[in-house]
């Protein structure tokens, strides 16, 4: 086959391949020894499968996908191995060190607030996504109520570090401010966000993972992919192409307008003050008009997964996601954790506070109150949902996510504002810098317990906290190799970039 020709001509570029012969390898077989079938692979002999959708750019055979990453391995390894490579700065030394080099900051209890919303995440997800019967909509899956949302969590984290960020050269011209913010970090995730949707999108995880490719692939097309390497996916119509991914999408936007905000802030504070809670009331309200004319205040949690059902009429899944992905997704409707995220990273660099002891563990009791009611709070649109648009109903769709966010805060401000330092474990940190790389792979990798017979089977949320730590391993330790082989070389050579162009 041509594709294994391929891999064997890109094997020489790495010594200790030179030995395989690749001309003897059965793709096909290999990946029917895997528990695949043929129809299942994107390739038979001779014969493309006929369900690809991508015959426009990428690469239609798991040889031709596989030739590239092998030549980037390559490089990496090269850089690893030869000290005074011009590519040393992909070594896996370099990437290794970064991942493991401790810090000391005020602020190094993000890291288990960061943890820990993945790992929710990832538990969400596995009671979504990770079931057959959800996937197929089964009636079975109606039963089978689990959501809690954490993105809140990841808004003020990313706020509160955006504003830090930006107020730290925050005296520059405001302009060239702005294009060097938005210009590194463009840099620093579009690299990772291609990578990861080139492996994604393409044969290998068709191969591996069809279930995962028709549901979360087949309706992407080139524009449905490039929204998402765009940084504008939470604005397609439905999120049926990697929906998942929406996130990256708004917390770029809401980057785009944090400048304006802190600018007005740092030269006119109450003015600013005021702009922010205004847009995060606005925003609230917005949500309740939004949830009131759909009839939707009774799904707070948009409790349905973001994917594809390659089998129903585009008007039946238009349906499906009316009124509840545009109030999820879009900026003005999910500012308000990422402004008050932003407001107390205003507050860390601006405001001088100490609090006793006895005050920061009542300041930290008082948020965890605060987001275990909001957690709580939803319970009454599971015991009565036929009410739609009552006032508990409108009024929880409106603020539970600023008031979860208000929470958060709390507790943040209350390990960073009292006396005594808090340590936190080198583990949190390492876990924490790949938090980002298993936001982008953990969903693949939940795909994999569609076929654990236990979770299939599962009735409530201790099932899914027994499987959760089987998925947060795979998870991590996938985002372990994409961070050593991708996203720290990539963004060395980004910040390289970076240098030369000014930014």
């Amino acid at each position: 086959m041509a594709s294994v020709k391929l891999l064997g001509e890109a094997s020489l570029m790495i010594p200790a391949l030179r030995q395989v012969n690749f001309e003897a390898i059965d793709m096909i077989q290999l990946l029917r020894s895997a528990g695949l079938n043929e129809n299942e692979t994107m390739v038979e002999e001779g014969v493309q499968n006929k369900t690809c959708p991508f015959t426009w750019g990428l690469p239609e055979t798991v040889g031709s996908a596989l030739t590239p990453l092998i030549g980037w391995v390559s490089l990496v390894v090269m850089g690893t191995i030869v000290a005074k490579s011009p590519l040393r700065s992909l070594s896996l030394h370099r990437s290794w060190h970064e991942l493991t080099t401790g810090r000391q900051s005020r602020l190094n209890v993000l890291d288990c607030f960061r943890v820990i919303a993945i790992l929710w995440v990832m538990l969400n997800h596995t009671g979504s996504e990770g079931r057959i019967d959800i996937l197929e909509k089964q009636p079975s899956a109606d039963a089978f109520k689990h959501n809690v949302h954490t993105h809140p969590v990841f808004l003020v984290l990313s706020g509160l570090l955006g504003a830090r960020s930006w107020l730290r050269n925050g005296d520059q011209p405001f302009w060239a401010h702005y294009s060097s913010f938005l210009g590194r970090r463009v840099l620093r995730l579009f690299p990772s966000v291609a990578m990861f949707v080139y492996i994604a999108a393409g044969p290998i995880v068709q191969a591996v993972l069809p279930r995962f490719s028709t549901t979360m692939i087949s309706d992407c097309g080139l524009k449905g992919l490039a929204s998402h390497l765009s940084f504008t996916g939470n604005w397609q119509s439905t999120p049926t192409c990697m929906g998942y991914l929406w996130y990256l999408g708004l917390d770029m936007q809401l980057h785009l307008l944090l400048p304006f905000l802190l600018h007005l802030l740092v030269s006119s504070p109450r003015r600013g003050v005021i702009v922010t809670l205004g847009l995060i009331v606005a925003s609230s309200v917005i949500r309740a008009a939004h949830c009131s004319a759909y009839g939707t205040c009774n799904k707070s949690d948009v409790d349905i997964p973001f994917i594809s059902y390659p089998d129903a009429d585009p008007a039946d899944v238009l349906k499906t996601y009316e009124g509840l992905w545009d109030m999820y997704a879009r900026p003005y409707t999910k500012c308000g954790p990422f402004l008050i995220g932003m407001l107390l990273g205003y507050a860390t660099v601006f405001v001088k506070a100490e609090l006793s002891e006895s005050a920061a563990k009542k300041l930290l009791l008082a948020g965890a109150a605060i987001c275990l009611a909001m957690i709580y709070g939803i319970l009454p649109e599971y015991w009565y949902p036929e009410m739609t648009t009552n006032l508990y109903n409108v009024s929880y769709t409106a603020l539970f996510r600023s008031v979860f966010a208000l929470g958060v805060c709390a507790m943040i401000a209350s390990f960073y504002y009292r006396k005594e330092s808090f340590d936190v474990s080198p583990t949190w940190s390492i876990l924490a810098r790949l938090t980002f790389a298993a936001y982008l792979l953990h969903m693949p990798i939940v795909y994999i317990f569609n076929h654990l017979s236990y979770l299939q089977t599962a009735s409530g949320a201790v099932e899914l906290v027994v499987v959760l730590p089987a998925v947060a391993v795979l998870s991590f330790l996938a985002a372990t190799v994409f961070y050593l082989f991708v996203e720290s070389p990539i963004g060395n050579l980004s910040n390289s970039f970076a240098k030369t162009i000014g930014l």
